[in-house]
């Protein structure tokens, strides 16, 4: 590639390229200088407006109205368009930006989260539900816990259209306090599994910690924190969390209403 390089190098220098003259120059400049002229004169009369676009992004749909003979201006951060176009054609532009600024259906999402107890000593009854039943057998093939036990089920709902922060707090039927935290979206694809992705997701536990010789318990914290994706029809083992001889593991689905 160099040799390439050096070789095209030096058959430019041998053979420069031919300048224009300076009367073409002139000319060239001449054009340039009354388009620009004649530009300034046809719009003198033109209109100028501010659209407020609500519900599409600003960049994008100035690309769409390029068809108009119009100056665009989007403005994402104020979602806002500034249009400088002929009077006569401002209110075709104006129809088409009606047309085109409207809401896009959300998709809605429904996060399912399972706090399950795994223990050194096996449950004398199985309350882990059918649709569980699947990911325990897993998770006895993986981890040395004996027993598995479904302590909570919590839900949480999101939107396509949100990237807000999504946060629960309660206390488990355990009478260990706990927080969760994400930021939740879902992702929907043409061809592909919708999803919800959790960012900075974290889950934590607090509670009292016993303490030898009945002194006043202390407090302690345990997390899971990590970033996950759930797909559609599929349950997703998310981490766990180890206090003692029990460890907390958090088992996700996700279901799509719409």
């Amino acid at each position: 590639m160099k040799l390439a390089a050096i070789f095209i190098s030096t058959l430019l220098a041998q053979n420069p390229q031919p300048q224009p003259s300076p009367e073409i120059q002139v000319e060239r400049m001449r054009i340039e200088a009354a388009d620009r002229a004649r530009a300034e004169v046809e719009e003198r009369d033109w209109e100028t407006r501010i659209f407020t676009i609500r519900n599409i992004d600003p960049g994008q749909l100035s690309i769409a109205l390029r068809m108009f003979r119009a100056r665009l201006q989007p403005t994402p951060d104020l979602h806002i368009l500034s249009v400088r176009a002929p009077k006569e054609i401002m209110p075709a532009i104006e129809d088409a930006i009606k047309r085109l600024d409207i809401p896009t259906p959300s998709k809605n999402a429904e996060l399912t989260i399972y706090v399950i107890v795994a223990s050194e000593q096996a449950e004398a009854a199985n309350n882990i539900p059918s649709n569980l039943q699947a990911v325990v057998n897993q998770l006895k093939n993986v981890l040395s816990y004996k027993g598995y036990h479904l302590v909570d089920t919590l839900i949480a709902r999101g939107t396509d259209r949100r990237n807000a922060p999504t946060s629960l707090m309660g206390t488990l039927p355990t009478g260990i306090g706990y927080n969760f935290n994400a930021r939740m979206r879902i992702e929907s694809q043409e061809g592909k599994v919708p999803r919800v992705r959790l960012d900075e997701m974290n889950f934590r536990l607090q509670g009292e910690r016993n303490t030898p010789g009945g002194a006043t318990p202390a407090p302690f914290g345990v997390s899971i924190s990590t970033d996950v994706e759930v797909p559609r029809g599929q349950q997703v083992v998310v981490g766990k969390a180890t206090y003692g001889d029990k460890a907390y593991i958090l088992v996700m689905s996700a279901q799509f209403p719409d």
